[in-house]
């Protein structure tokens, strides 16, 4: 694997001479803590006593996702990638499951009113969120920002740390962002210890917060992107070690007070992790399951809302509840995870980046002739 070692921002050569940055080899461990931690979420979602927790994953998501796009985009911004070709490529990536999920949470909103629930949105509120939500935008309309698929609401602030990335800290020496991280996290850790907990950002109110939060995460993901990386990766137990120490840091019960287990885990525990992660993988056996896991993680997590309360309800009916019903709803959510990652993300994903390169290489064709 080749190596990188990031440098202080310099002049970005002429967009002619874009060529093709090499690419790191997968990090198999970054992959099965990415799919433990969306596993997390959804059992915090499903039943908060099982994984108290579970919440914490976002900040691992943050952080996980500022050293994925360090390594995979800013030697191609180095090399000439536009902005608009940034974004392209990242919402290709982010909004046909994200879509999706927000369907499938409308649709069982609808099914509510049609059913005669006394809970849930009305119609009018559906009719007048949808829009802005289908834009990746908030709703102005209800307290959630997302009400029909109110995990997405870290989907959002990806979007915004996105493009802040390309507009603004790619030009940044990392010793900056690490500084602009350091800030986010003194600003965020007296708000956590106040309100005795992490979980916030997904209402109105807390997205000054909700910004704290991605800005520290996401920050610290860059500088550890920006770090050279080594060239090879021994297998064995230090990478299942991080396996287990995410799940275990996602659990955290009997650790108090809340609010400064949440303070450990987020500015250190996750940072800590992703770091040893970048450098170890797991052992052979358990390698393709690591990497099942961070195929189908973000697909878990951007469909498995609407479906909670189905299964609470189909726990109720049957008599099951606890830990089996909470695995039955887990593998309902892996099954249904991989369908729509192998039958519906992959392919339309492949047909946008298909197109996105025939605009591209009819532009570079129209501007030679």
């Amino acid at each position: 694997m080749p190596l990188f070692r990031a440098r202080r921002s310099s002049p970005r050569p002429p967009a002619g001479q874009v060529g093709h940055a090499a690419a790191d080899t997968r990090y198999v461990t970054l992959d099965g803590m990415r799919g433990l931690a969306a596993l997390a979420v959804a059992l915090f979602h499903f039943n908060i006593s099982l994984m108290p927790h579970g919440y914490l994953a976002v900040d691992f998501f943050f952080a996980l996702s500022g050293f994925v796009l360090w390594r995979s985009y800013q030697p191609r911004w180095r090399e000439g990638l536009g902005t608009r070709a940034f974004l392209a490529r990242r919402l290709i990536r982010l909004y046909p499951l994200y879509a999706l999920g927000l369907l499938l949470g409308a649709g069982y909103e609808v099914w509510r009113v049609v059913s005669g629930s006394r809970t849930g949105l009305d119609l009018e509120t559906i009719a007048l969120s949808l829009p802005f939500n289908a834009l990746f935008m908030p709703s102005p309309f209800t307290i959630p920002l997302f009400p029909m698929n109110v995990p997405a609401w870290s989907l959002f602030f990806e979007v915004v740390a996105n493009i802040a990335l390309i507009l603004v800290l790619f030009r940044l020496p990392l010793w900056l962002i690490a500084a602009i991280a350091i800030a986010c996290g003194a600003g965020l850790a007296p708000i956590v210890l106040a309100r005795d907990a992490a979980n916030v950002g997904a209402i109105w109110g807390e997205t000054g917060i909700g910004l704290l939060r991605t800005g520290f995460s996401f920050g610290l993901g860059l500088v550890l992107g920006g770090l050279s990386q080594r060239s090879h990766r021994p297998r064995g137990a230090v990478g299942m070690l991080c396996l287990g120490a995410i799940v275990f840091a996602l659990y955290g019960i009997g650790f108090e007070p809340r609010g400064w287990y949440d303070l450990f885990v987020i500015l250190l525990i996750s940072p800590l992790l992703l770091f040893v992660g970048t450098r170890f993988e797991p052992s052979r056996l358990f390698a393709p399951l690591a990497a099942f896991a961070g195929d189908v993680s973000y697909a878990l997590y951007a469909v498995h809302w609407p479906f909670i309360e189905p299964y609470r309800a189909l726990g109720r009916h049957i008599g099951l509840d606890g830990v089996p019903m909470a695995a039955i709803f887990l593998g309902s959510m892996l099954a249904l995870a991989w369908l729509v990652a192998r039958f519906f993300d992959e392919p339309l994903r492949t047909l946008a980046t298909s197109a996105l390169r025939t605009r591209a290489a009819t532009a570079r064709s129209l501007a030679r002739a």
